[in-house]
């Protein structure tokens, strides 16, 4: 009996070391995952270039993008879109969104676009660079979003770098070489792009209108970045075509100087 009780303190002893030499061997397997899914997780992110910047709530370099704003360089607009994953409006039917966030709000309305990852809709607009949205994108608890009623709630840890970043160059001097260009719509057809390239360089770029064709009627202008350095364009122009899904082919409409003069005006 003796031996046996000096036997049994042993045994446990050396159970507990096995199992804590177990648990040691195999915590980088459990920890490095849990690390590596931190950057899937959804969070705050910004990207931009010399042109163009963006901050959004999302996981990098995927579609899944919740929210997201965006500018170019120079202009007082900011683009939004917002994901609504339980919306079950109609593809274009007219959405309302409210942004709030430290004491401020701000209003924008868009045409429900149909998002085939989440089932739900997208809702696209701008707002002015106010104080107004500075402070709702700077705030810094929560920024509140509500469309059509469904609010969703954003904790804004992370997000005060990559905003600051955004509206920083929102608000920067546009380049003196960027040329703007307004766009009139008087044919019959709805506008879904206006491509342009060097004169005689054939090598076309272009500024499509996207989800919200360039109606009859209606104007649009955006900038073509560098275009003081060019002045003459030739310009072709993509109308929508009711028979097919997006656009007709290119379609040629001559050239123009759009530095001595920036209005373009599209016929049939």
């Amino acid at each position: 009996m003796n031996r046996t009780e000096r036997v049994t303190p042993f045994a446990n002893g050396l159970c507990k070391v096995l199992l804590a030499a177990i648990l040691i061997a195999l915590m980088p397997a459990v920890v490095l995952p849990a690390a590596a899914q931190k950057e899937e997780r959804p969070h705050w992110f910004g990207t931009s270039d010399d042109r163009s910047t963006m901050l959004a709530y999302g996981v990098p370099d995927s579609d899944y993008v919740m929210l997201h704003f965006s500018c170019t360089v120079g202009k007082s607009a900011v683009s939004v879109n917002v994901q609504d994953e339980e919306s079950r409006a109609e593809p274009g039917a007219t959405m309302q969104v409210r942004l709030s966030g430290d004491g401020e709000q701000v209003e924008f309305s868009g045409k429900a676009i149909p998002n085939e990852d989440s089932g739900g809709k997208d809702v696209k607009g701008q707002l002015p660079l106010d104080d107004a949205l500075r402070r709702i994108l700077t705030a810094k608890d929560q920024l509140e979003v509500v469309v059509d009623g469904h609010t969703q709630r954003y904790d804004m840890d992370g997000a005060a770098k990559p905003a600051a970043a955004m509206l920083a160059a929102c608000g920067a001097p546009k380049p003196a070489s960027d040329l703007d260009v307004t766009v009139t719509n008087k044919a019959k057809r709805s506008l879904h792009s206006f491509a342009y390239s060097e004169a005689g360089v054939n090598s076309f770029d272009s500024d499509a209108f996207g989800y919200e064709p360039l109606e009859p009627g209606a104007s649009r202008t955006f900038t073509i970045r560098g275009g003081r350095n060019i002045c003459t364009f030739d310009i072709a122009v993509n109308f929508v075509d009711d028979k097919e899904e997006c656009c007709s082919m290119e379609k040629p409409v001559g050239s123009q100087d759009l530095c001595e003069n920036n209005a373009f005006i599209v016929h049939d």
